[in-house]
């Protein structure tokens, strides 16, 4: 069996949010900061990639050419630390805070547009590689949260956009010496 068909990934990661408003991608240290840093989370994460694809038939009605029309891409988590910030990041929410009064408010309503948000997913390896996904998006589909009788989480889905020309999303994977090697071999 070769290393890549026993590369099983176990485990969450770290998720790394925030307003973005820049023309290229940071560095990874730029990103990965506590301040940008979720917190806990809930549920793990998902991304979805949702192609829309059409094909063309001949005469026969035989496939003989497919292109992408249309994609899209979806990160889905639960934040599980209680920050109305991140929070706030997810609609056209504005936050107010009053040190007198030893209040922050977090309003909903009255629409606007939706901030562009910078989504970094860190996993670590068995190996101690990282594989990162990296998106902008917006948080326009809404959140849900449930105060019960367990912890709450704020469930979000966050849709790339086209902030950055050709860029929807990109999933990077730190390679050991003998992975880089093997490039080209």
């Amino acid at each position: 069996m070769s290393a890549e068909q026993d590369n099983i990934l176990l485990g969450a990661g770290e998720i790394y949010m925030y307003e973005f408003a820049g023309d290229v991608i940071p560095d990874h240290a730029t990103i990965e900061t506590s301040q940008h840093n979720v917190g806990h989370t809930s549920g793990g994460a998902s991304v979805e990639y949702l192609p829309e694809k059409y094909d063309v038939e001949n005469s026969y009605g035989r496939i003989v050419k497919s292109v992408i029309t249309k994609e899209e891409v979806k990160f889905k988590t639960g934040l599980l630390t209680w920050d109305l910030n991140k929070l706030a990041l997810l609609s056209t929410a504005k936050i107010t805070e009053d040190a007198t009064e030893k209040t922050r408010k977090l309003t909903i309503g009255g629409g606007g547009f939706l901030k562009n948000i910078l989504v970094r997913f860190v996993h670590e390896k068995d190996n101690g590689k990282k594989i990162r996904f990296t998106m902008i998006g917006q948080g326009g589909n809404g959140f849900n949260m449930e105060f019960g009788q367990e912890e709450v989480v704020v469930d979000s889905e966050i849709s790339a956009i086209e902030y950055l020309k050709n860029f929807l999303a990109e999933f990077e994977e730190e390679l050991t010496d003998y992975e880089a090697a093997a490039i080209g071999a």
